[in-house]
């Protein structure tokens, strides 16, 4: 192995432990303490909540909870729209960056699942991202970063994240409202509506993505 390749992967080790650590301190921090750091800018706090979503895939903080945050600082409406644009941002800057700057260096290295996901981005395209971003727990910036690594077009990554975030997005600003609401019928519609957004189609996964498969493949030929 050469030494500049040894450098390499050192230097992605130390900043993936970086990343890591940092990421956990992260992970403590509840909507409403983004709500109250979001405040301090003021009539600005919009556009400050919108740029802080956009960079925050290269801390890999959950999308979630800034958009639970949303719904805590401005309401279920508001909240939802400044989210959807945020995510959106948030998206589109991570799958920039991997198709930037780290598709030659990740494809020579891409193993099992990854490599998979990112083939089947390049084969399915727009509909394989639409399924994923419908279903919020899976990982938001780990489909960005895949999609960017693989050769999916940027219009259909686009199209697809704006269409499927919307549902997961509306829940969760919900969700922040109600808790700023504290009105226990909100708090039982949302976790309601929670139910049949997330978690039926997380339990109907398989069959969904099989239903895709054959779609795809029946276009194929």
């Amino acid at each position: 192995m050469k030494k500049r390749h040894v450098v390499q992967i050192i230097l992605v080790l130390i900043f993936i432990l970086f990343i890591y650590s940092f990421n956990q301190r992260l992970l403590t921090i509840s909507p409403e303490t983004i709500r109250t750091f979001i405040y301090q800018a003021g009539w600005l706090a919009p556009l400050f909540y919108i740029a802080l979503y956009a960079v925050r895939p290269f801390v890999l903080f959950p999308a979630s909870v800034f958009s639970i945050a949303g719904g805590l600082a401005f309401g279920a409406l508001f909240g939802f729209i400044f989210a959807l644009i945020g995510s959106i941002a948030g998206a589109f800057t991570a799958f920039f960056v991997a198709r930037k700057f780290g598709q030659r260096a990740i494809n020579a290295k891409l193993k099992g699942k990854l490599e998979d996901l990112s083939n089947r981005f390049e084969e399915k395209g727009f509909m394989y991202i639409l399924v994923l971003r419908l279903m919020p727990i899976v990982n938001f910036d780990l489909i960005s970063y895949s999609a960017g690594i693989s050769k999916v077009r940027l219009s259909d990554f686009m199209k697809a994240t704006t269409i499927g975030i919307i549902p997961g997005t509306i829940v969760y600003n919900l969700l922040g409202s109600s808790i700023v609401s504290g009105s226990p019928v909100k708090m039982a519609s949302v976790a309601i509506l929670y139910f049949f957004i997330v978690i039926i189609p997380l339990l109907w996964r398989r069959t969904i993505m099989e239903k895709v498969e054959k779609r795809s493949e029946s276009k194929a030929g």
